[in-house]
């Protein structure tokens, strides 16, 4: 009988049936460490992929019971809790108090905490795999001598494909003498609060060729004045001023900065509990918003001029502008292309599924100057080309941590000679027109969103809430 336990960060049961101290949650993609007693058996296969999620053993079971845990954090933060704590009990088995505390907690984006697990076990055997090389942490680590609670740019999220995010936890110390032989690891960091089951992500490799992307300048920081960030995630720039304006996930707020990183003014998304994921500006002075799944129109000072609907589309994950003003937009899987006044123009039902045979619940969307539609699957860890018709072109990528390949896909966006950059946690890669990979570039730690401006420069958000601009080969 395998052993059931809890992913720490969107809570759904994972069935262990192996040895390996850590194991990937096949809904939030997330890298789980074990806990000590169910891994110490050594009668159970040590492959990490056995392992099943409780009432799952086919893929339809599989995705019905991932539409659950993405219908519970919508619920939760539409403000119905009262029903989304009904499904995350039935769904974990959890009783209704704690299924209340994961809910706030899976709805609001952080990190999930399993009580009574003691770290100090776990940390001397814990073990750690990127690439092809596996370390071991020393023994010496004193969990105690740590604060109770982790700082809190360690604790934010990475990408999601149920809308949870990746915990952004590193391992800070790896032995140097292994460092040459995982390719320019930049190490890794553990948090240590001491009833954490920590999860693991893998530390941003620096395999830039020198010269092909350089950071101009940063700007932001933790906070919640004007200038500051709490949780930034959606970037765009203005393609007539060169102005910046970037958008808070949670708090509704959305700050606009001039081309040197200046705080000019701010306001909040209109409604109650808007979560934005997505954010765009057009040549004609509009930025588009999209806040829990709403799409809505705003001027360039913020003031609100209607919400978007689009017929038989009643919800919107991402959004991108094309060349002549029309939008893109996908939910889930499904990419519809549209005018500002709401006229569809064309549809591709289930993108993604209808070319992998794979399910995708968390798709973006980018568009280059020949219309061409790219949607990133982070589900599928492949990126898919369209045709302006909707005619499917290609795909490219694949699950991993080689060049190339994706671990923890953000976000996605396309250069004005039609290269196609995604964040992940090696950086931002790069890739040609045609899928082929060319370099990456560097970030400090995290990537969640990329805008580019008419000067080819590109503008990232990253999990340290700050704004980094790059001067990028093209």
């Amino acid at each position: 009988m395998p052993d059931t336990f809890n992913c720490p960060n969107c809570g759904a049961p994972l069935d262990y049936k192996g040895s390996d101290p850590i194991i990937r949650c096949p809904y939030c993609n997330s890298s789980v460490v074990v806990p000590e007693n169910l891994r110490s058996k050594p009668s159970f296969s040590s492959q990490p992929h056995n392992f099943t999620l409780s009432g799952s053993g086919d893929m339809a079971g599989l995705v019905r019971q991932a539409r659950r845990f993405k219908e519970v954090k919508d619920l939760a933060q539409a403000g119905n809790m009262d029903e989304a704590v009904r499904i995350y009990s039935e769904i974990t088995g959890q009783n209704p108090e704690m299924a209340r505390a994961s809910v706030q907690t899976l709805a609001s984006g952080r990190p999930i905490t399993l009580t009574g697990l003691n770290l100090g076990e776990l940390m001397p055997s814990m073990s750690v795999s990127s690439t092809s090389t596996r370390v071991s942490l020393p023994t010496t680590v004193n969990p105690q001598s740590s604060s109770d609670k982790p700082p809190k740019s360690l604790a934010r999220t990475l990408g999601c494909g149920l809308g949870c995010f990746v915990t952004a936890i590193f391992l800070f110390a790896l032995l140097t003498a292994i460092v040459p032989m995982m390719g320019g690891l930049a190490g890794m960091a553990v948090s240590l609060k001491p009833d954490l089951v920590l999860t693991v992500i893998p530390s941003i490799s620096n395999l830039t060729h020198p010269g092909f992307g350089s950071r101009e300048f940063s700007f932001g920081g933790e906070g919640i004045v004007p200038g500051k960030f709490d949780d930034v995630r959606a970037i765009t720039i203005d393609p007539v001023s060169g102005n910046i304006y970037a958008a808070e996930y949670s708090s509704g707020r959305i700050q606009k900065f001039d081309p040197q990183g200046k705080f000019i003014s701010q306001w909040l998304v209109e409604g109650e509990k808007m979560y934005t994921s997505s954010i765009a500006a057009d040549r004609n002075g509009n930025i588009f918003i999209v806040s829990s799944g709403k799409l809505l129109q705003y001027n360039l000072d913020g003031k609100l001029i209607k919400e978007i609907t689009v017929a038989d589309f009643d919800q919107f994950d991402d959004i991108a502008l094309a060349a002549d003003g029309s939008l893109l937009a996908v939910n889930g899987e499904d990419v519809i292309h549209f005018n500002p006044d709401g006229k569809v123009l064309s549809k591709i039902p289930a993108a993604i599924s209808t070319v992998s045979g794979d399910p995708e619940l968390d798709a973006k969307i980018a568009v280059d100057g020949r219309g061409n539609i790219y949607v990133l699957g982070t589900f599928n860890n492949a990126v898919f080309k369209f045709a302006a018709n909707g005619k499917f072109i290609n795909r490219f990528g694949s699950e991993g941590d080689q060049p190339g390949q994706f671990s923890a896909a953000s976000a996605i966006a396309v250069d004005g000679k039609g290269q196609i950059y995604v964040s992940d946690s090696k950086g931002i890669q790069v890739f040609s027109n045609d899928g082929r990979y060319i370099n990456v570039v560097s970030v400090e730690y995290y990537a969640y969103g990329l805008s580019f401006d008419d000067q080819g420069k590109l503008y990232a958000t990253t999990n340290q809430n700050k704004v980094d601009k790059f001067n990028v080969s093209q």
